[in-house]
């Protein structure tokens, strides 16, 4: 049983043809997933004009709609990093050299503006940080002296690393401080100039009890508010907390059950009207080998009350299903979860905030975003711990409505023999205000697909079987949205890479 308390404060998968010998149980499913497909709506799949040579990099890089072109970077320890860059059209324009060598065992992200983008570069072990600017067409400057200012200015309060964000034509960096206050988690969104001299300073208090709880999740609304989602007591608790960044008054939504434990817990915002979907793995106390494990769903409004009770869905991991996949009022965010053995000290989290752009915020980089609620830069990194896991165990998918009731459900069994569905290499995006989620297939003799999902408007799950080159191996953490138009995924083929760009029709 759950309760939970409210207060205030201010602090389907079309099959290539392959051998076919399946249960009757897998073969019903692929004839309902297939008739699926025939209603989907349409996608171009457009790849780049011609690969490129990249001899296995240590890191593959992409940076999408600079100025209207995309960079993929190909870095390589002890070597100059080369940048080809493609047009709207994916033809290869040129290549470039950046002027230095990159580290060994480097920490790399792109942070990307209208008409450049940031390449940011930390050495693991060593205080150096690197930092070059990269505007559409190659040229490059090196930005390392003015940000080791920016370091140095903010050193004393930095305790966790940091992360940088762009946000309407500026740079911010964002962290933790405070950590010897066991009472309260302190974030810092420091705005920077052209010159990365800091503009403007906020700083977000709110309660936590180090020793008691632990932070599962911080999502930041530019502007407005930032979310953290905390368990407590052992992990029988999970607590929302929506902090205004003006004012600094916090609300919190806390639900407490009967001894299951909570894990993977997950925050998703609808993008029509704002409201929060809380969702985590309730797994029961440890009485036996395989305990039950059940889904906990909760949708709030602004103001983090129930729209509706919440719900326990039973049946997810039921007839050998060993992942879900599932969705409110397609609106939302995809949300993930997986079956698992002992569950109680399997959280942890990185020091990354997911960001998002609320739909009352003007934005005036509209080459970075102008989806409602969409995801600026995706931050999130969850740290699961090395378990082993059935990678042929079924998958089920689920969309509910705003009652948080399943009005579509489909579990595709994984085998083996014929194709997986890889559970582990997916990506969310949103084009028109529509939630959609690319997985990567597994095809026998080691061929490669792609699996598109997402719920249309009568409320029933759509499966496309996009229709790529199977001798690629396309990267899905690599791939970037372009807004309102879809996603472009680097993929890679012996030693060549390439692009490809998916478009949703409106």
């Amino acid at each position: 049983m759950i309760t939970r308390f409210i207060v205030c404060s201010m602090t389907n998968l079309f099959m290539k043809p392959t051998v076919i010998k399946n249960s009757l149980l897998t073969l019903a499913c692929q004839l309902i997933l297939i008739c699926c497909i025939n209603m989907a709506a349409a996608q171009k799949v457009q790849y780049s004009r011609e690969n490129v040579f990249i001899n296995n990099p240590n890191h593959l890089q992409l940076a999408t709609n600079i100025g209207g072109k995309h960079h993929l970077l190909i870095l390589n320890d002890n070597e100059n990093p080369d940048i080809f860059i493609f047009n709207s059209e994916l033809e290869l324009q040129q290549k470039v050299r950046l002027d230095f060598k990159f580290p060994e065992r480097s920490v790399v992200s792109i942070i990307p503006f209208g008409n450049f983008y940031y390449l940011y570069i930390r050495p693991v072990l060593s205080q150096k940080h690197l930092l070059w600017k990269i505007d559409s067409n190659g040229n490059f400057v090196d930005y390392t002296d003015l940000f080791r200012k920016l370091l140095v200015s903010q050193s004393p309060n930095i305790k966790l690393g940091f992360q940088l964000i762009s946000y309407q034509d500026h740079l911010w960096m964002v962290y933790h401080t405070d950590l010897e206050n066991n009472e309260k988690n302190t974030v810092v969104m420091a705005q920077t100039d052209s010159l990365l001299n800091v503009l403007f300073t906020n700083r977000v208090i709110y309660d936590f009890k180090r020793d008691e709880e632990k932070l599962q999740k911080e999502v930041l609304i530019f502007g407005k508010y930032l979310l953290a989602l905390k368990s407590g007591r052992s992990g029988i608790s999970l607590e929302l907390v929506k902090i205004d960044l003006a004012t600094g008054l916090a609300i919190t939504n806390t639900f407490s059950s009967s001894g299951y434990f909570y894990s993977q817990s997950a925050i998703s915002i609808n993008s029509k009207d704002s409201s929060i979907t809380v969702s985590a793995l309730l797994t029961e106390p440890r009485s036996t080998r395989d305990p039950k494990q059940f889904v906990f769903v909760s949708r709030l409004n602004k103001s983090l009350f129930e729209e509706v009770p919440f719900t326990i869905l039973k049946s997810q991991f039921k007839k050998n299903a060993g992942t879900g996949f599932l969705i409110v009022d397609s609106q939302s965010q995809w949300m993930r979860f997986r079956i698992r053995g002992e569950q109680r000290n399997n959280a942890a989290v990185s020091n990354n905030i997911s960001l998002y752009q609320d739909l009352t915020m003007a934005d005036n980089n509209a080459n970075v975003i102008n989806d409602v609620n969409r995801m600026l830069q995706k931050t999130e990194l969850s740290i699961e711990p090395a378990e082993p896991w059935n990678a042929f165990q079924g998958i089920r998918f689920s969309l509910l409505d705003k009652g948080l009731n399943i009005v579509n459900d489909s579990l595709v069994p994984n085998t083996k023999d014929s194709y997986t569905i890889k559970a582990d290499q997916f990506i969310r995006f949103a084009v028109n205000s529509k939630e959609y989620m690319l997985l990567g297939q597994q095809f026998v003799k080691k061929s490669s697909g792609l699996l598109m999902v997402y719920a249309n408007d009568t409320k029933q799950l759509m499966y496309t079987d996009l229709k790529v080159n199977d001798r690629n191996d396309y990267l899905l953490s690599k791939s970037q949205v372009i807004a309102q138009e879809g996603i472009i995924i680097p993929y890679t083929h012996k030693l060549e890479a390439g692009l490809i760009k998916i478009t949703i029709a409106r």
